[in-house]
């Protein structure tokens, strides 16, 4: 028997779920597929060049993470962020990612101030352009970097929970030029007071913005259209 060739096949087919997986929730939280759309299994498959299998299987593990959800009639649909969603998400960030914020700028080596003052400047950089994609992936590597300054593995563990809720909601704001603005500009605050060895204001400013954000997401939600997008 060909137990070479059959693991070869193993690993080609959980590399193509894996894919497929990958795919399929970018497109959800990067708001590529606006709330509501519907999800067609047959066109996905034919769209991505795979069978029906690894797109069903995708979806439903997208289900159970609560970025889609089974629509009454049968099939699915991508999940809408909601009031009640926002509220426990930034209850539970305005616990856990201030206090990561406090102890990273209580830890905090030249090194760690220089690395997330480099991430800053491209992050201004982003702003003349107006590249969003860009710009949230460098606002999520700023907190990334600001939080493992913590040094506290089980707080990055519980931080990386809420990390794809997270991520929608960087996306969401920074479409907004303002909110992109405020959110470079209170990074650079975060790092004078950081050099200015005062905890309590890095603390403070992850907090006034969580506010902002929370506010700023709800209102998008109110003024959301209540009609179907179209299917997927």
């Amino acid at each position: 028997m060909d137990y070479q060739g059959d693991k070869d096949l193993l690993k080609k087919d959980k590399f193509l779920r894996e894919q497929v997986y990958k795919r399929l929730k970018d497109n959800v939280l990067d708001g590529h597929w606006q709330p509501n759309t519907r999800l067609v299994e047959e066109k996905l498959a034919a769209d991505m060049g795979t069978s029906r299998t690894p797109v069903r299987e995708a979806i439903q593990k997208l289900e159970k993470e609560g970025l889609i959800r089974k629509l009454p009639k049968g099939g699915f649909a991508v999940g809408a962020v909601t009031s009640e969603e926002v509220e426990e998400v930034f209850g539970i960030r305005g616990v856990v990612e201030t206090y990561a914020a406090f102890l990273a700028a209580s830890r905090a080596t030249d090194q760690d101030i220089s690395a997330l003052e480099e991430i800053v400047k491209q992050e201004e950089a982003c702003l003349k352009t107006g590249d969003v994609d860009e710009l949230v992936r460098l606002n999520t590597l700023f907190h990334d970097t600001l939080y493992r300054t913590a040094r506290s593995e089980k707080l990055l563990a519980v931080i990386n929970e809420l990390r794809d809720f997270i991520h929608r909601y960087r996306v969401i704001c920074f479409t907004n030029e303002k909110m992109a603005e405020t959110a470079v500009f209170d990074h650079k605050s975060m790092i004078a007071a950081m050099k200015a060895d005062n905890p309590r204001q890095v603390q403070k400013t992850v907090q006034k913005f969580f506010v902002r954000a929370k506010a700023f997401i709800k209102k998008r939600i109110r003024q959301r259209p209540k009609r179907r997008t179209a299917k997927v």
